[in-house]
């Protein structure tokens, strides 16, 4: 497991001005009103004792400190889920998957995953996305938390900058628009994200066109979800993707009881 403390945080926001300011994560459920929201767990807090800060022990003498919201019922965004930890397991175990590589972390919330591939993994180059605009506030203080410069699409290639942050609403068109600035993915991650039926197929919509034909995604769900992974299994399949049994990989905590695994897909070879 990663090793981590916390340490008492404090607020501060960075929108960026090509950012869908009117897009929050609820949307996804098909109303665009704040009102009709039972209850608001996409709601950003604005007490900064509502705030922590994590630090995360990686190897070779490596911190990596990301701000998170202490309760899980203020944002699904805002906080680190167990998810992530799990993925970041995997891949510090798996660096080959990483290394040299161009990834994507999508609903990336507060960006451990990425993070973690960026000054852990030796990563080409990382874009770390999300789809609310306040989550996105948070995830690029983050970045900059843990010293690092923002790059923007025109200067990702041409600078020592190697980590972005756009946003990134899920679906094909706007999936078609990113590729534009951005460029196919040799692997894309995606941990405690999917937790509504509707969301699937956007989701893989999204790594249909972005993911290079010879590329991974990493997927893992840790936390209570409506849909069920049978259910996302068939969407991948629909799409084209297969995931296999052997390729499962446990944590050492889920191994046992075979529970939360992480599912490597890869787009079907055609005969």
């Amino acid at each position: 497991a990663i090793n981590c403390c916390y340490i008492r945080g404090s607020i501060m926001t960075n929108m960026n001005q090509d950012d869908d300011s009117n897009w929050r994560e609820y949307n996804i459920h098909g109303t665009d009103d704040d009102a009709d929201q039972p209850f608001d767990i996409f709601a950003s807090s604005t007490d900064d004792d509502a705030y922590e800060t994590i630090q995360y022990d990686i190897d070779n003498n490596i911190t990596i400190n990301i701000r998170s919201e202490k309760d899980y019922d203020k944002s699904t965004g805002m906080s680190v889920w167990t998810g992530s930890e799990v993925m970041c397991t995997y891949l510090r175990r798996h660096s080959d998957v990483i290394q040299n590589k161009k990834v994507l972390e999508l609903g990336a919330g507060c960006g451990l995953c990425g993070l973690v591939c960026r000054m852990a993994l030796e990563a080409e180059s990382v874009l770390i996305t999300d789809g609310d605009h306040q989550v996105m506030k948070n995830l690029r203080y983050n970045v900059e938390l843990n010293g690092l410069q923002l790059a923007d699409a025109a200067t990702l290639k041409s600078s020592n900058a190697t980590i972005s942050c756009p946003q990134l609403i899920w679906g094909k068109n706007h999936a078609i628009k990113f590729a534009e600035q951005y460029g196919k993915q040799d692997v894309i991650v995606a941990t405690d994200c999917v937790y509504i039926p509707q969301s699937v197929s956007p989701l893989f919509e999204t790594i249909n066109e972005l993911l290079d034909p010879s590329g991974l995604f990493l997927f893992v769900n840790t936390c209570a979800s409506a849909c069920p992974m049978e259910d996302v299994l068939n969407i991948a399949t629909e799409f084209g993707f297969d995931c296999f049994d052997d390729e499962l990989w446990y944590h050492d905590d889920d191994r046992e009881k075979k529970k939360h695994p992480v599912h490597v897909f890869r787009r079907r070879k055609e005969v």
